[in-house]
């Protein structure tokens, strides 16, 4: 095509490709900047000149690349433009919805889990739903009704040669390289680029780097590398110095057999696991009324070991990883949950360290989600109960989820050969908390809060009236362990909260049935469960002591010591090695 016409179309479908490129910059940038606000509240009106260009140019390499295959097709093909950007609006607007509740991006393995959808996750995402995707979906659109109405002719007419569209990709790959050196150069300047050790390090969370943080610093092209690259050489098999470092890290664990902290001979046990419990509901009151009676009770009582500063420990897999950390002492892994990556890793366990209870699992979910029937087997446990047993049940029940589930377990204690261990997973005091279970309630018509903070408290005190009625269907002599599986940050907002917990980021440890009492008011992990267990349990013939330090027999683990980097290592590489497997 030559002449007025040639040169009409090349400009338009450059500015076509150019708007291309902001359309996908817009997005990108808006998932950094809704994981920076998540992450501190005012990110964007802390960031430099210098900072925010740097975030924007990351982004705008990122769209160049990202556009690169659609640059070098020829005229008849272009279309398939949208589909590069289909993929960058799906990916976006996944990140936009999960990022609220995980506070971090969510995994690329993520996307192909297919069989964790199902009415709790799809109630996740319609809660989750809200005027910020606007962030990530009007950019595409008006891109498309202005391609349809300007662009879409001179696209089609315009095929430059395949040196032009080499050119034109190579330059775009050009820039990105210069935007990342330069980027890279700038932190390595400033010290801004902390090690890679330092970066994979939390006090409380195994390699506790925060994906949303590789992606600040290098970018969405280089985070889908980093991520391809851990899933492609994830370790299938410990090399001989791998299994000398476990070898010489086991070695140096606490050794001991005695059980002088046993609660009883072989009680039966009950550890029931709360949805989202966090430690400032305990002791709050609206209106001068107790929003948990039971629960506070329950911590007022010198007879029980109370803790209400637990730090969990869950990663991506949340309450599935809190599962698996009471189980089998270990942490979960950076990214995905164990029970999807690795569910066949023959774990030491909590029943195998308990031989000859009976036992069963009882939950909410469908057996799919997370994997949970699949690994309720792989701990042990020899029944499983979900979400089809009592789904009847909880409609009946004007759908109190706990109050069903937990009658339902008591049903089930019952049936059991003496002793036994019953795991129960609550779900009552799941998200979204968006929306009021009753607009009548006292909670409700207090205008205490945020209306998410209101809905949250009225789940935790429906949980909390299903226990008062649990406890006095259990026998006083069962060990009853009370834990969170994780917390669910409700709002920004400390406001009347617990002075120990105002940042809302403390779980509950309650133990009923033991013959002594405790409080411990210092920091400690879900880690540290496992091997309290085992002591109360009077189990400790079993071998495996698990990664954490029981809270009957060592000083109170603080941050420093609950995680450290030889932890760490370990506890990935006895996952992702298989080392149980041996």
């Amino acid at each position: 095509m030559t002449g007025e016409h040639g040169k009409h179309h090349k400009a338009r479908s450059a500015i076509f490709f150019a708007l291309a490129a902001m359309c996908v910059t817009v997005q990108l940038f808006a998932v950094t900047y809704q994981f920076n606000r998540h992450i501190t509240p005012n990110w964007l009106s802390q960031l430099t000149p210098l900072s925010l260009l740097g975030f924007v140019a990351n982004n705008v390499g990122d769209a160049l690349v990202l556009l690169t295959p659609a640059v070098l097709l020829p005229a008849r093909h272009r279309r398939w433009i949208w589909a590069a950007i289909g993929m960058v609006t799906l990916w976006c607007t996944a990140q936009l919805l999960y990022i609220p509740t995980y506070h971090d991006l969510m995994p690329f393995g993520s996307f192909v889990l297919v069989e964790n959808v199902g009415p709790t996750l799809l109630s996740s995402v319609a809660g989750a739903l809200s005027p910020r995707l606007l962030e990530v979906l009007l950019p595409p659109a008006l891109l498309l009704i202005a391609y349809r109405i300007w662009f879409r002719d001179s696209l089609n007419r315009y095929n430059p040669t395949i040196s032009t569209r080499l050119l034109a990709a190579g330059t775009g790959l050009l820039i990105f390289a210069f935007i990342r050196l330069a980027s890279t150069y700038a932190h390595q300047i400033v010290d801004e680029n902390p090690s890679y050790a330092d970066q994979l390090r939390n006090d409380y969370a195994i390699m506790w780097t925060r994906q949303g943080d590789y992606l600040n610093l290098n970018g969405a092209v280089a985070y889908a590398l980093y991520s391809a690259h851990n899933a492609v050489f994830a370790h299938k098999r410990l090399s001989d110095s791998e299994r000398e470092q476990i070898s010489r890290y086991l070695a140096n664990r606490p050794h001991y057999t005695d059980n002088r902290f046993a609660a009883g001979d072989r009680p039966n046990v009950v550890l029931l696991v709360v949805e989202s419990l966090n430690a400032w509901v305990i002791d709050l009151r609206i209106d001068n009324r107790e929003v948990t009676p039971t629960l506070n009770a329950l911590c007022r009582d010198s007879a029980n070991i109370v803790a209400l500063q637990m730090k969990t420990q869950v990663r991506n897999g949340r309450s599935s990883d809190g599962i698996f950390i009471y189980n089998t002492g270990l942490l979960p892994l950076p990214v995905q949950a164990v029970a999807n990556t690795y569910p066949d890793g023959n774990y030491p366990t909590l029943l195998r360290a308990l031989d000859g209870y009976s036992s069963f699992y009882a939950c909410c979910d469908e057996p799919s989600l997370w994997n949970v029937e699949n690994m309720a087997a792989n701990y042990g446990f020899q029944h499983f109960y979900g979400r089809a047993q009592i789904a009847n049940d909880i409609k009946a029940n004007n759908y109190r989820v706990d109050y069903t589930l937990l009658q339902h377990a008591t049903r089930h204690m019952r049936e059991q050969t003496q002793p036994y261990l019953a795991l129960i997973h609550t779900a009552g005091m799941h998200s979204p908390y968006n929306t009021a279970l009753s607009d009548t309630s006292w909670i409700q018509r207090s205008n205490a809060y945020t209306p998410d903070v209101r809905c949250y408290l009225e789940r935790a005190h429906l949980f909390d009236r299903a226990l008062a009625h649990f406890l006095t269907r259990i026998d006083r002599g069962t060990l009853l362990i009370i834990a969170s599986d994780h917390t669910e940050y409700v709002d920004h907002s400390p406001i009347g909260r617990r002075s120990l917990d105002p940042e809302g980021d403390n779980g509950v440890l309650i133990i009923r049935g033991t013959p002594y009492g405790k409080t411990i008011d210092l920091p400690f992990g879900q880690i540290d469960l496992y091997p309290t267990l085992l002591d109360l349990l009077g189990a400790n013939r079993y071998a495996w002591k698990g990664l954490g330090h029981s809270l009957l027999r060592f000083p109170v683990t603080t941050p420093s010591t609950t995680s450290t980097d030889s932890t760490d290592i370990v506890n990935q590489l006895l996952i992702t090695g298989g080392y149980f497997k041996k």
